[in-house]
């Protein structure tokens, strides 16, 4: 009988490196004791490096937990390959733990082997799986063997969530910093990189492409060593709040770790801590790089799902649906002073820089994207405009808008009105402390009535996870309130910052990334205008530019200030503020308009004549 055997250990530490040396020596005594025809032609030892080499007829996986799931365990899969391939006739393994922890993994394997005559010997309980006799002790053992895994997971997660409240960090150091006694220290010469990633990105306007390149050219070393910095590491690194000092610990949990199961923890059950000796990078800077990061999602990329070939728990391949980010026709780019802010306002697309020579001259200008590359189908306007003008015309607009601390201030209190209600603040906190008082009342009786069994488990955990939420929610916004001034004193610092920065431009040296710190979007669009007794009037082409406010689109805070004000005419009608209604009130916004006008919306004649005062009031 040509016979094999299968050994594993959990870790590639010097003990266990000693442990698979032990266990070969023994099954290699076994087979010579028992008489049996050593297999060949087969057999790896499996490395946790990645790395494999070839046996002399057995199989090994190093480093590699029997509670994980056995798509990991390379030389076991090999295994069970060569058994269907006949190479041998039986498996010998020193107990059911060794072959895996999961029962029903345990006995798919045992049953695929039998199909192909192959028997697995457990040499600790003397189990021969071909003896269909011992079909009800292999069942046992291997539950056994899942609930000692599973009782491990449970005295490991124990220790870990007593380790976290203690300041303990789970998992690898960050990047920007290094592990001591337990505990996250900065690394000073890592955090100068953090900065500049972010400076780079926020202050210079460059793309994660171009700043992973910086970093690798100049042979910046990664975490691990490598010089290999990419978009997804530097997008990583961007969106970690750790940089701020909050440290988000129990994110996850492993539900059930024989199957390797994990599901992500409510918000309200994670465990938050702040710890200001880790800041290298300040909120405001922080909170600009999320907001430019979700801006910059929106205008270049979108989640798609596609089709995909990925290895089972069985090393099969099997079709998957998987989750991308599809990029836009277009990619963020700070190359020229006008990279990704010119729009066409007749089809949505960029405008195209081209740069046109001839004896005498160069000229630079920009067009329609869509209209050059698709002709009149796609987009039929061309919106050419020459660079030089450009740049006249927005250094004009940047110095109306540099002078115009009305327009500012309308805007600051745009922000304030429609964000930080502090109307009847007492009363409000007071409310909130209530209901906060009722849910952990609710928390309280949803326990005493599983304890008295008037519930079951499902009922219970369903009830529990909906007071959670409920409860994590109420307490954000009671924390809102509680620090709604020093929220506004730091909405008010901002712009005194955001103003003085706009003063201080030189309008004649702009760069691409000043640019963007003040202006959203440059739009050139075509009107076509009527025919009027067979004259043709041509077309009439117009110019705008979108600021920045704070980082946000001056169109969009006077469309929240706007519904925000067309809330309070009909408060009882707040229900009914349609988008209909909005794009009505903000085609009105720039003129006075008459009772006729506001009916248009559907207001009556008493809110009409209302909405006719807040008009008066807004365009002043």
């Amino acid at each position: 009988m040509r016979a094999t055997f299968y050994a594993r250990v959990s870790s590639d530490s010097e003990e266990q490196k000693n442990s698979i040396i032990s266990q070969v020596q023994y099954f290699n005594d076994m087979i010579a004791s028992n008489n049996y025809q050593r297999a060949t032609d087969c057999g790896v030892f499996c490395k946790r490096d990645g790395t494999a080499e070839a046996t002399n007829g057995y199989y090994v996986d190093e480093g590699f937990s029997g509670a994980k799931s056995v798509k990991y365990r390379k030389a076991f899969l090999q295994m069970i390959k060569d058994a269907k391939a006949r190479k041998f006739d039986i498996i010998l393994i020193k107990n059911i733990s060794r072959f895996g922890r999961n029962v029903q993994e345990i006995l798919k394997f045992i049953g695929d082997l039998r199909e192909v005559g192959v028997g697995v010997f457990f040499e600790d309980v003397n189990i021969n799986t071909l003896n269909r006799t011992d079909d009800v002790k292999i069942t046992i053992f291997s539950a056994l063997a899942e609930e000692e895994s599973r009782a491990k997971s449970d005295a490991v997660q124990f220790g870990k969530m007593q380790g976290y409240k203690n300041g303990v960090w789970g998992g690898r150091e960050p990047y920007g910093y290094n592990i001591k006694e337990g505990k996250l220290v900065v690394n000073e010469q890592e955090a100068q990189i953090v900065k500049e990633v972010f400076d780079l990105y926020l202050n210079q306007s460059m793309g994660l492409r171009n700043i992973a390149k910086i970093l690798n050219e100049r042979g910046v070393p990664t975490k691990s060593g490598k010089t290999i910095f990419d978009q997804s590491l530097i997008s990583k690194l961007l969106k970690n709040a750790v940089y701020t000092g909050e440290i988000r610990l129990h994110r996850t949990q492993k539900i059930d770790i024989n199957r390797n199961i994990v599901k992500k923890v409510p918000k309200s059950e994670q465990i938050v801590t702040h710890d200001e000796s880790l800041r290298i990078i300040d909120d405001e800077t922080f909170n600009l790089a999320q907001m430019e990061k979700e801006k910059r999602f929106e205008k270049f990329g979108d989640f798609k799902y596609r089709n995909a070939l990925v290895q089972n728990d069985e090393g099969e391949e099997v079709t998957k649906k998987v989750r991308t980010i599809v990029r836009g026709d277009s990619r963020h780019s700070n190359k020229h002073l006008f990279s990704n802010l010119l729009k066409c306002g007749n089809c949505g697309g960029s405008l195209r820089r081209k740069v046109q020579k001839n004896h005498k001259n160069t000229f630079i200008y920009w067009f329609c994207r869509n209209n050059d590359n698709f002709g009149k189908s796609k987009c039929k306007h061309r919106n050419l405009q020459h660079e030089e003008k450009l740049i006249e015309y927005v250094k004009s607009e940047i110095n109306n808008y540099k002078n115009s601390p009305k327009t500012a201030d309308y805007y600051l209190n745009s922000i304030l009105n429609t964000r930080f209600n502090t109307t009847n603040l007492e009363e409000r906190i007071s409310n909130i402390k209530t209901d906060i008082g009722l849910l952990k009342e609710d928390r309280e009786l949803n326990f005493n009535l599983y304890a008295r069994k008037k519930i079951d488990e499902n009922e219970y955990d369903e009830r529990s996870q909906k007071i959670a939420d409920k409860l994590y929610d109420t307490e954000s916004t009671l924390n809102r309130l509680l620090y709604i001034e020093d929220e506004i004193a730091q909405t008010k610092l901002r712009f005194e910052q955001f103003t003085k920065a706009l003063n201080d431009v030189d309008v004649d040296n702009l760069t691409n990334a000043l640019l963007r710190k003040f202006i959203d979007r440059i739009v050139a669009t075509t009107f076509d205008e009527p025919f009027e007794e067979g004259i043709d009037f041509g077309e009439k082409h117009t110019l705008t530019i979108e600021f920045n406010f704070m980082g946000e689109n001056v169109n969009e805070l006077r469309r929240a200030d706007i519904k925000h004000r067309l809330a309070n005419v009909i408060q009882d009608q707040s229900d009914e503020l349609t988008d209909e209604k909005l794009e009505a009130w903000v085609k009105y916004a720039s003129r006075e308009p008459d009772q006729s006008d506001f009916a248009d919306l559907g207001l009556d004649e008493s809110e009409s004549h209302q909405a006719q005062k807040e008009q008066t009031s807004l365009t002043k």
